[in-house]
């Protein structure tokens, strides 16, 4: 049974009691018309899926109720049913925005097929409203995304120290989200209306990293032509993140260790002492025990920083969240691309749970970008993920086969990468599948591709 709410349409008896009868225990609900009007008044009554109505009405045409359908919004799919000498006004139909259109006198597995299809595109439709709106009730200030067990008690955890003014040390895999971490705890914070001010420990040379940090007098050094106030002056009231705190260097670590120590600090080339009401938060990618043990980070400046320590999982570690983060990333770049991607292949997704994610987050924020921005279709398929593909090995690929989708989601997927591998060479593609031409266009119909 197909998942459908079903209107059929004809004004004659005999034609449309035969679609009663050959489709009543194949959908959840059906409803039947033998007029343009009475269409009409049902739709009014009950909104269905699909519209199932021949060309020609007695008080109407079937051309006529598409236009209904279309000038009032109603999401309803079309079907037409024609006589031989009518496929001209079927293929109008279409073009008009029809589903499909089926010849008199037509073989009920015909429309069925129609209607399989539908109940399909419904269903995957469904699922990704389903996952939009469940990325709704997920979303917190719109970046974090996700409704894993273990990442919304990281969550809760993050909301319940942002009042707090204690050092938090964020720490979780290249790619995890730790500058959205500290942005939402900023924004939870009562210091949320003064400034969150962000460094990158790791990416500036440690003479520059100083003056950007404490900031400097006229004359300090060459080039200081005027007094230049750093971040932490720039953070007053407010936040400041350190960012790859574990890449800074020893002399910097006594620096940083005095301001948490005293709150206090003096610009390059002055000793006019200044306060510092900042609260600080660090993140971290790599091992700051082990490099606590090996004499590379000062353990006090640890201690300091890890007064409260927010770990945020790996993508491996929430895999649940894949489903919502892909469609959060697909509506992203939608809007920054004037795309309309509708959502993506169960596939996909079935594939995205088997792969190894180094780069945690952003390496799947990259890959859906990439994927909206290439794609001519509304439904992102295997196809527009190549590197997915490519990544996973074949004891891999045959682990999510074998185990993760039906017999006929195996044989679509395998043709599907012949064609792609063949160049959609169809003699070759069969030839390598060992069957006949008339057997690979007929499953090349049957599934679509």
């Amino acid at each position: 049974m197909y998942d459908l709410k079903l209107l059929v349409v004809d004004d004659e008896v005999d034609t449309l009691k035969a679609l009663e009868t050959g489709l009543q225990d194949q959908v959840k609900l059906l409803y039947s018309a033998g007029s343009y009007n009475d269409a009409v008044t049902m739709l009014k009554m009950h909104p269905v899926d699909v519209v199932v109505t021949d060309l020609r009405l007695k008080d109407g045409t079937g051309l006529d109720l598409l236009n209904y359908i279309n000038e009032n919004k109603i999401t309803s799919s079309v079907i037409i049913i024609t006589a031989y000498g009518s496929v001209e006004s079927a293929v109008e139909a279409i073009r008009s925005g029809a589903y499909d259109y089926i010849v008199k006198p037509f073989r009920f597995a015909d429309l069925k097929r129609l209607l399989k299809r539908l109940d399909e595109n419904l269903s995957l439709r469904r699922e990704n409203q389903r996952l939009k709106n469940m990325l709704q009730k997920g979303k917190e200030f719109n970046k974090l995304i996700g409704m894993n067990f273990r990442f919304r008690q990281t969550v809760e955890m993050m909301k319940q120290i942002a009042a707090s003014r204690s050092t938090i040390l964020i720490s979780g895999e290249t790619g995890t989200g730790k500058e959205l971490a500290a942005e939402f705890i900023h924004t939870c914070s009562n210091r949320s209306d003064k400034p969150l001010v962000k460094i990158n420990c790791g990416a500036i040379p440690e003479t520059l990293l100083e003056a950007e940090l404490f900031g400097y007098e006229k004359g300090a050094f060459t080039g200081a032509i005027k007094q230049y106030k750093g971040k932490i002056e720039a953070a007053e009231g407010g936040s400041l993140f350190l960012d790859e705190v574990g890449e800074l260097t020893q002399p910097m670590q006594v620096k940083l260790l005095r301001v948490l120590q005293s709150n206090e600090f003096e610009r390059l080339g002055s000793t006019n002492t200044l306060k510092a009401d900042v609260r600080f938060m660090a993140a971290t990618n790599v091992d700051l025990d082990l490099k606590v043990e090996k004499g590379i980070f000062r353990e006090d400046l640890y201690y300091r920083l890890n007064v409260i320590r927010v770990h945020l999982p790996s993508l491996r570690e929430r895999l649940d969240d894949i489903p919502f983060l892909v469609q959060h990333f697909i509506e992203k770049y939608n809007t920054l691309n004037q795309k309309n991607i509708q959502g993506i292949k169960p596939e996909v997704l079935k594939m995205m749970k088997k792969y190894p994610w180094k780069g945690n987050i952003r390496e799947l924020e990259n890959m859906i970008e990439r994927a909206v921005v290439l794609s001519q279709e509304d439904m992102l398929d295997v196809y527009h993920f190549p590197v997915l593909e490519a990544s996973l090995s074949d004891f891999q690929k045959n682990l999510t086969l074998e185990y993760d989708l039906t017999l006929a989601e195996v044989e679509k997927l395998y043709i599907q990468r012949s064609l792609q591998y063949h160049n959609d060479d169809k003699q070759k593609v069969a030839k390598a599948l060992q069957i006949g031409l008339a057997t690979l266009y007929r499953k090349i119909k049957e599934y679509e591709l």
